[in-house]
C-alpha cells in the first residue's frame, strides 16, 4: 500500500482522530469519575467519624479509651489528642461540603470547632500524633500509617477543652488510567475502525484513481474507452465532463485528419489529368519538367494521407515480437546495401498495430541512414518497458533545433546539414512519433557524445504473453 496515497493518509486521519477522542474522553471520564469516588468515600468517612463521634460522647468517660482502641484500625485510624492535628487553613469547596456534612450528623457539637483536610499525597507520608491509651492524649508527632498509598481523609472534632478526637482514613486506590480492559476495547475498536475507514476511502477515491488512469491513457490514445461515471456526485460530474472532453477532442481531431485526408485525394484526380495531358505533349525539355514536378506533388499527397492514416487507420492490433520485427527491417535494408547493423533479444512482446510500427521503424532507421550515413539499431527490455534505441555518425543536431524534430513539414536540415536532407516534406519523423503515441510510448532525440544523433523510441512490454 502506497502511504502517500489520499486512500492511506485519509484513513490515517480518521483512525488519529478515533483515537484522540477517545484517549480525550476517557481522561475527562476517569478523573471525573475520580473525583466523583473519592467524595463519595469522603463523606462515607466522615459519616463514620461522627457515628463515633456521637458514641464516644454518650458514652462514661470510662469506656472511652476502649471504644477509641477498638475503633482504631489499619484501614481507620481513631485516636484523641490535646490540641487539633491539623493547623486551620483555607478549606477547599470539597472540605467545605465534608465539614457541613459533618456538622448535619453531630447537631449537638455542630458549633465545636472541627477540621477536615484531603490528602492529595500518600497517607504513609503524613505526619500525624499516635493515640497513647495511656495518657489519653496525642504523643509526639511520628510518621503515620496507613495500608494503601493514595488521597485520604483526616478529621478532627473538638470535644471540650484540650479535648479532640481525630480520624483518618485512605480512599481506595483508583484504577490505572489504562485498564487491560480499555486497552483490549481500544485495540479491537482500533483495528475495526481502519478496516472500515480503508473501505469506505477506498471506494470514494477509488473513481479519482481511475480518473487519473483514464486522463493519462487519454493522452496516450484519443479511442480509449469512456471514463466509468460512479462514485460521489463530484467525482460523476468531473467523469461526465471528461468524456465530453474527450469527445470533443476526438471529433477535432478526426474531422482535420479526415479533411486533410480527402483535400489530399481529390487533389489527386486533377492531377491525374494534368499529368495525362502533359504526357499527350509532344516530348520536350519543358514537358519533362513538368512531369517531374507533377511527381513531386504526388510523392507530397502520398505523404499527407500517410501522415492523416498514421493514427486512424483501421488494423487491428496483435501481439508482436518487437525484436525480430526490428531485425528484419534491418536486415531487408542491408540487403539492399544499406548501413545499417542491429543487435536485438527476441521475445519482447508488445501490442501494436504490426503495419504502423513497421512504417514507424522504418522511417526512422531511413533518417539515421540518410542524414547520418549508418544506422546502428539495439533493441532491449528495461523494465516494463521495451527500448529500441537508432544511433548514426552524422554531424547530430544543434540542442535548441532538437524539440523542432517532430513538428510536420520540418525537414531534418534544421541544423543546417544541407545535401541529401534538401529532400523530402518533414513529415516521417511526424508519423512515427504519430505512431508511437497512438501504442502509449514515447519518442526521444538527443546528440551523443562524439558527434551523432541517438533516437529512443520507448514501448510498454504486453501484460500477456503472445
Amino acid at each position: 500500500m502506497n502511504w502517500r496515497s489520499m486512500r492511506a493518509r485519509t484513513t490515517a486521519i480518521i483512525v488519529a482522530s478515533f483515537v484522540l477522542s477517545h484517549l480525550v474522553g476517557y481522561a475527562f471520564y476517569h478523573f471525573d469519575r475520580r473525583e466523583a469516588v473519592e467524595m463519595t468515600e469522603a463523606v462515607d468517612l466522615a459519616e463514620r467519624a461522627a457515628g463515633i463521634s456521637r458514641l464516644v460522647r454518650d458514652l462514661p468517660l470510662a469506656w472511652r479509651n476502649e471504644v477509641v482502641k477498638f475503633s482504631d484500625s489499619r484501614a481507620f485510624r481513631v485516636w484523641t489528642s490535646s490540641t487539633s492535628p491539623l493547623e486551620p487553613e483555607r478549606l477547599s469547596e470539597a472540605e467545605q461540603e465534608i465539614l457541613a456534612y459533618l456538622r448535619s450528623q453531630v447537631p449537638r457539637i455542630a458549633s465545636n470547632e472541627m477540621h477536615a483536610r484531603i490528602l492529595e499525597r500518600p497517607a504513609s507520608q503524613v505526619e500525624l500524633p499516635e493515640f497513647d491509651a495511656a495518657s489519653r492524649k496525642g504523643s509526639p508527632a511520628t510518621a503515620f500509617d496507613l495500608p494503601a498509598d493514595g488521597p485520604g481523609l483526616v478529621i478532627s472534632i473538638k470535644h471540650g477543652p484540650d479535648d479532640w478526637i481525630n480520624f483518618s482514613g485512605a480512599f481506595n486506590t483508583p484504577a490505572p488510567l489504562l485498564p487491560d480492559l480499555l486497552v483490549a476495547n481500544l485495540i479491537s475498536a482500533l483495528i475495526g475502525i481502519a478496516l472500515v475507514a480503508f473501505w469506505l476511502v477506498g471506494r470514494v477515491t477509488g473513481p479519482l484513481a481511475r480518473f487519473a488512469e483514464a486522463a493519462e491513457a487519454l493522452g496516450r490514445d484519443l479511442f480509449t474507452s469512456p471514463l466509468p461515471a460512479t462514485g460521489p456526485q463530484e467525482v460523476v460530474r468531473a467523469a461526465h465532463a471528461f468524456n465530453r472532453m474527450q469527445a470533443r477532442l476526438r471529433n477535432m481531431v478526426q474531422g482535420r485528419t479526415e479533411m486533410l485526408a480527402a483535400i489530399s485525394h481529390d487533389l489527386r484526380t486533377p492531377l491525374t489529368q494534368i499529368q495525362l495531358r502533359v504526357e499527350a505533349m509532344p516530348s520536350s525539355e519543358e514537358q519533362g519538367r513538368i512531369l517531374g514536378t507533377i511527381e513531386d506533388m504526388n510523392t507530397l499527397i502520398g505523404s499527407f494521407l500517410a501522415y492523416a492514416r498514421a493514427t486512424h487507420e483501421s488494423e487491428q492490433r496483435s501481439k508482436v515480437d518487437l525484436g525480430a520485427l526490428v531485425c528484419t527491417i534491418c536486415d531487408d535494408l542491408a540487403d539492399c546495401g544499406g548501413p545499417v547493423e542491429c543487435e536485438s533479444t527476441e521475445g519482447l512482446i508488445v501490442t501494436c498495430k504490426r503495419v504502423a510500427m513497421k512504417r514507424a521503424l522504418l522511417n526512422l532507421i531511413e533518417n539515421a541512414m540518410k542524414y547520418g550515413h549508418s544506422a546502428q539499431v539495439a533493441v532491449s527490455q528495461k523494465g516494463d518497458m521495451v527500448e529500441v534505441t537508432i544511433d548514426d555518425r552524422g554531424p547530430g543536431i544543434p540542442e535548441s533545433d532538437l524539440p523542432r524534430l517532430l513538428l510536420p513539414f520540418k525537414r531534418d536540415d534544421v541544423g543546417g546539414s544541407g545535401g541529401a536532407a534538401s529532400s523530402g516534406y518533414g513529415l516521417g519523423l511526424a508519423i512515427a512519433q504519430a505512431v508511437v503515441e497512438d501504442h502509449g510510448g514515447e519518442l526521444c532525440f538527443r546528440n551523443r557524445e562524439g558527434g551523432g544523433l541517438r533516437v529512443q523510441l520507448i514501448m510498454p512490454v504486453a501484460t500477456t504473453p503472445a
